[in-house]
C-alpha cells in the first residue's frame, strides 16, 4: 500500500524536470535559429561567422526554424540548405525537402527545384510525395502550381507511371494541369510507344476541361497515325486544324504508301498556307520513292532539295552527314541509295555512319538489311556503339523464327553490348518455352561470361530443365554464376533444386544452396521440410534439429498432417 500511494508522488517531480528540460531546449533552439537566421539575411559574408557557431547538430526541426525566418529571401534559403549538407553533414528530411521546393518555386527559383526533385524521385514513391507536397504548400493555388511541376518533371524524365499518378491526384483535389504540363505527359507516353494509355490520357485531359493548343494537336496526331487513324489526321488538316508537325505526319502516311500525288499536293498546301517544308518533310516523300524505286520522283524530290540547300550540288565529300541525316530520322531507303552511290563512287564511309544505318534499319525493323550491315561491319573490323549494337540485338530478338537468331545474337554479345534488355531475356524464355533447350543454354552461358544480368525468370526454366532431365552439375554450374552476379532464383525453383540435390545425394551442396537461400531471405515452409527431411535420411540429426527451430521462430511451420512426417524423423 505504502508504495501504491507513493507511485504518483514519484512520477510528478520526473514529469515536472523532464518538462523543464523540454522548455529549456526549445528556448535555446529558439535563440539558435534566431542567431543564424540574423546572420544569413543581414551579413553578405555569413560563411566565416557560422563556422563558429556549433551547428553540427542542425536537425530537421532546427532548420524549418530558419526556413520560415529566412522565406523573405528564398535564395538566402537555398544557399544555407545546400551549405549546411556539404559542410555540417546536415540531413533533411522529407518535409523540409518540400518545404524548400514549395518556397523556391513561389519565387520563381526553377532550376533548384529539379535539382532537389531530382534526389526525391529516386529516394521517395510518387504517393509518399505528392501527400507531402500538398501537406507543406498553403492554399489551392500553391498546391497546384507544385503538383503541375512535379508532373511535368515526372513526364520530362520519361517517368510516365509516376506523371500519370500526379495527374490522378490532381483531379482527386480538383486541380486543372496547364496544358504545357499536360502535353509533357502525352509526350512522354508516345516516346514510351504506350499508345492506349496516350489515347486514354487525352480522353482525361479533355474531359478536365483543358483547351488544346498547337503543341496538344501535334501529339494528338502522331497518337492518330499511331493507331492507323490516318483519314482522322487528313480530316484535321480540312478542318483547318494544321501546323508543321501534322502536315510532316500527312506527308510521311502518303510517302511510305506511294501516293505521291498526294503527297505533292499536300506539299502545295503547306506553302500556300505559309507553312516551310523543312529536310524532315522533303525526306519523308524522297524515302518513299526510294522505296518503291520510282524514279522519277526521287529526280524531281532531290532537285527541289538541292535548290532549297538542303542537299549539296556533289554530295561526294558529304556522304557520311547525308547517310547519318537521313538515318538519324528513320528514312532508311533514303540513307540506303546514298550508301550504295558512295559505294559505288568508291568513297569510304566513317564507322559512325555504318553504325548510324544498323541502328536505323534496326529500329525499322528490316532485319534482312540490317543483317547484312552487321555482317559488314564485322567482316571489315568497323567500330560502332552500344546504341547500334542494342538496336540490332532488339530487332533480332523479335525476329523469333530467324534461323541464325541465336548466333547472330552470341556474336553481338561478344563484340560490344554492354546492356542486357528485357526483350533478350524474353527471346531467351521464348527458346526454353519451345523446347530448343540447347539455343537457350548457350546464350545464357554467352550473356553470364560477359557479366550481362539477365532476367531470372529464364534462368529459373534453365535450372528447371536441368532437374527434371537430372543434369545437376548443370543446374549447380548456372546456380554459382548467378550468384557472382547476384541473381537469384524464385523460391519454388530453388525448392525443385533442392529436392533433386537430396535425391542425388549430394548433401554439401544443398546445404550450401540453402544457406544461400536463408541469406537471401527465399525460403518458405516448403524450403525447411526439403532440407530437415533430407538430413534426417542421412542421419544429421543435429542439424536437422537446428534447422526445424529456426522453421519454428520464423513462422514457417507447415500444415499439421505435414509436420507429424516431418518430425517422425527424428526418431
Amino acid at each position: 500500500m505504502l508504495l501504491h500511494r507513493s507511485h504518483p508522488l514519484l512520477l510528478k517531480p520526473f514529469s515536472t524536470s523532464t518538462t523543464a528540460l523540454t522548455w529549456r531546449t526549445q528556448i535555446k533552439q529558439n535563440q539558435l535559429a534566431s542567431q543564424i537566421s540574423s546572420i544569413l539575411l543581414q551579413r553578405h559574408n555569413w560563411v566565416p561567422l557560422l563556422q563558429d557557431l556549433n551547428l553540427s547538430r542542425l536537425t530537421p526541426s532546427l532548420f524549418l526554424q530558419i526556413l520560415h525566418r529566412t522565406q523573405s529571401n528564398p535564395q538566402i534559403s537555398l544557399s544555407f540548405f545546400n551549405w549546411a549538407k556539404s559542410n555540417v553533414g546536415f540531413q533533411p528530411d522529407l518535409n523540409s525537402h518540400c518545404q524548400l521546393i514549395q518556397l523556391s518555386l513561389s519565387s520563381g527559383l526553377v532550376p533548384p527545384v529539379k535539382t532537389l526533385l531530382d534526389s526525391l524521385i529516386q529516394s521517395h514513391p510518387a504517393s509518399v510525395l505528392l501527400q507531402c507536397l500538398i501537406r507543406v504548400c498553403r492554399g489551392r493555388d500553391s498546391q497546384s502550381k507544385v503538383l503541375s511541376f512535379v508532373l511535368e518533371w515526372y513526364s520530362q524524365k520519361g517517368l510516365f507511371v509516376e506523371g500519370l499518378e500526379v495527374f490522378r491526384e490532381m483531379k482527386v483535389h480538383g486541380f486543372t494541369p496547364s496544358v504545357c504540363t499536360c502535353n509533357a505527359l502525352l509526350d512522354a507516353l508516345l516516346r514510351k510507344n504506350e499508345i492506349k494509355l496516350a489515347w486514354c490520357c487525352y480522353g482525361a485531359i479533355i474531359r478536365c476541361g483543358v483547351l488544346l493548343d498547337r503543341s496538344m494537336w501535334s501529339l494528338v496526331a502522331q497518337i492518330l497515325c499511331k493507331n492507323g487513324k490516318f483519314e482522322t489526321v487528313f480530316r484535321l488538316l480540312d478542318l483547318g486544324i494544321y501546323n508543321s508537325v501534322i502536315y510532316n505526319l500527312v506527308i510521311d502516311c502518303y510517302g511510305k504508301s506511294g501516293d505521291f500525288g498526294a503527297a505533292f499536293a499536300t506539299l502545295n498546301q503547306m506553302c500556300e498556307r505559309k507553312i516551310d517544308p523543312g529536310f524532315s518533310t522533303y525526306s519523308s516523300i524522297l524515302d518513299g520513292a526510294c522505296k518503291y524505286e520510282n524514279a522519277e520522283v526521287i529526280e524531281k524530290i532531290m532537285s527541289i532539295m538541292v535548290e532549297k540547300e538542303l542537299l549539296p550540288k556533289t554530295p561526294l565529300s558529304e556522304y557520311d552527314l547525308i547517310v547519318q541525316k537521313f538515318s538519324d530520322l528513320g528514312k532508311t531507303f533514303a540513307a540506303e541509295m546514298f550508301y550504295k552511290r558512295a559505294c559505288a563512287e568508291k568513297i569510304g564511309l566513317q564507322d559512325a555512319t555504318y553504325g548510324c544505318m544498323l541502328r536505323a534499319l534496326s529500329k525499322e525493323e528490316r532485319v534482312k538489311e540490317a543483317i547484312l550491315v552487321y555482317r559488314l561491319v564485322s567482316e571489315r573490323g568497323i567500330t560502332v556503339n552500344d546504341k547500334s549494337y542494342q538496336a540490332f540485338l532488339n530487332v533480332l530478338c523479335m525476329e523469333d523464327q530467324l534461323e541464325e537468331g541465336c548466333e547472330l545474337l552470341r556474336d553481338v554479345i561478344r563484340k560490344g553490348c554492354t546492356t542486357c534488355s528485357m526483350e533478350l531475356s524474353k527471346f531467351v524464355a521464348s527458346q526454353c518455352s519451345k523446347g530448343r533447350w540447347k539455343e537457350a543454354e548457350e546464350l545464357v552461358d554467352v550473356i553470364f561470361d560477359k557479366g550481362l544480368l539477365l532476367d531470372s525468370s529464364c534462368c529459373c526454366l534453365l535450372v528447371r530443365h536441368y532437374c527434371s532431365s537430372r543434369r545437376i552439375d548443370s543446374a549447380i554450374a548456372l546456380h554459382i554464376k548467378m550468384e557472382r552476379l547476384n541473381v537469384s532464383l524464385d523460391i519454388a525453383t530453388y525448392n525443385v533444386l533442392l529436392n533433386r540435390l537430396f535425391r542425388a545425394r549430394r548433401i554439401e551442396e544443398a546445404v550450401r544452396v540453402f544457406d544461400h537461400m536463408r541469406g537471401k531471405n527465399l525460403v518458405s515452409s516448403e524450403s525447411f521440410t526439403i532440407v530437415i527431411r533430407g538430413l534426417c535420411r542421412i542421419k544429421e540429426l543435429r542439424k536437422a534439429m537446428k534447422f526445424h527451430d529456426e522453421m519454428l521462430n520464423m513462422g514457417l511451420k507447415p500444415a499439421q498432417a505435414t509436420y507429424k512426417r516431418l518430425i517422425s524423423g527424428f526418431k
